[in-house]
């Protein structure tokens, strides 16, 4: 009976959405060989209804190597308003399939909004078999004629995930957009997806919780990991339990596992213990002090004389650091839709930045932020050992009006 219930409910699916003004592609991913099985753990959690953000909740994720937080600013009935440290805001909803609907700002598309045609909020709540499928469509500044797409996601069952937070017992959710694919896996505990994987056609992307701060212990009664241990009975993490014991004000639950380091070295590099969220945002201060005291020191290092204008920009490419063939750091200049179309702007900023991208590489990166707009193609210019030589070549760029960001590269 199960099984026939599985095979009628896309069937019925698809006959209720047909009154819809676009046209859905058909759910054969959802049952090819290619879909694997969740990883079942000993036991089960029950059905995960949505999560109920709260102003304050603050996330840190370790992002393909870099560091970022995420913070929920603000709470409608149908609006979660989100920020990260570097300024950025943009809105969604508790759905956690759903896409950005508004956004402050975008390397690509600057700012933009989406409307989502249908009900992701179906999926809920949680139970292997889901499925939803809606479309999206949204347009930008930089792309005003705009864009539709359709995104198809299933339940796939639950799973127990190692990141570098701990270990949580998850409900897998795949998810399917072209020829992007998305595999979501969500902790009732931390109310958030712990770990996101991305696969496009030529590379792949990994986000995954270094830490959580809930703004109240609401998820303090819930467990960490489902196991079934001699007893059978549920184990539930004891910085959890004793959260009980907190105040209803102030209280606030965090997570970081001892194997954070080894789990971020797995990534090519070392990461800082990040056992309070402000640690990171210290850190990221930092590191912009740091880059302007290596600055500083550069100039203090030039001839006591005093040089023309165009000595200085002579000395100033001349103290820019050499490339590095196994360098980790690049530079982003441009976007755009295709591989082909990188290779042709590579081309014509060779021709107009000889010195400033010479014995540089040409990066083509697939990137896709998963909210509906598409996947792009970065042109990044590699590699430089360290954030900071990536930094000054693109202060030299940027001083002749060409955008530049310092972005890591995978290796």
């Amino acid at each position: 009976m199960r099984t026939l219930t599985r095979r009628l409910l896309p069937l019925a699916l698809i006959t209720a959405l047909s009154a819809c003004s676009f046209e859905f592609p058909d759910f054969d991913f959802l049952e090819s060989e290619e879909t694997l099985p969740a990883k079942e753990p000993l036991a089960q959690l029950p059905p995960a209804p949505k999560p109920l953000y709260q102003p304050g909740d603050t996330y840190v994720f370790n992002d393909d190597g870099t560091v970022v937080q995420e913070q929920v600013v603000g709470v409608t009935p149908d609006r979660v308003t989100w920020t990260n440290d570097s300024g950025l805001i943009w809105t969604t909803t508790n759905e956690l399939v759903t896409p950005q609907l508004s956004w402050s700002s975008h390397p690509e598309l600057g700012r933009g909004r989406q409307t989502v045609i249908g009900n992701p909020g179906t999926l809920f709540p949680l139970q292997e078999g889901n499925i939803v499928a809606f479309g999206i469509r949204g347009n930008s500044e930089k792309l005003p004629t705009g864009w539709e797409d359709e995104l198809r996601c299933v339940v796939a069952g639950q799973e127990d995930v190692t990141v570098p937070a701990g270990t949580f017992t998850t409900f897998r959710i795949d998810c399917k957009r072209k020829d992007v694919e998305t595999s979501l896996y969500y902790a009732p505990v931390a109310q958030n997806y712990v770990l996101r994987e991305r696969v496009f056609s030529n590379s792949r992307s990994r986000k995954e919780l270094m830490s959580v701060n809930l703004a109240d212990n609401r998820t303090a009664s819930m467990p960490v990991t489902v196991e079934q241990p001699m007893h059978k009975t549920d184990v539930v993490n004891p910085k959890i339990a004793a959260a009980d014991n907190m105040p209803e004000t102030g209280a606030t639950m965090k997570m970081a596992a001892d194997d954070k380091m080894s789990k971020a070295e797995d990534h090519g590099e070392s990461m800082p213990a990040v056992d309070d969220t402000k640690l990171v945002m210290l850190i990221s201060r930092l590191e912009s002090v740091v880059t302007k005291l290596e600055a500083m020191s550069d100039e203090k290092m030039m001839a006591p004389k005093e040089m023309s204008g165009e000595e200085k920009m002579e000395k100033s490419e001349a103290a820019m650091t050499a490339p590095s063939k196994s360098g980790k750091w690049g530079i982003h200049l441009e976007s755009y839709r295709t591989q082909s179309g990188a290779r042709r702007g590579w081309s014509a900023l060779q021709k107009r930045y000889p010195k400033e991208l010479g014995g540089l590489e040409l990066k083509a990166i697939e990137f896709d932020a998963g909210d509906g707009r598409g996947t792009f193609v970065r042109l990044v210019a590699a590699a430089f050992e360290t954030r900071a030589d990536a930094g000054k070549a693109c202060s030299a760029l940027k001083a002749k009006r060409q955008y530049c960001q310092a972005v890591r590269i995978a290796r």
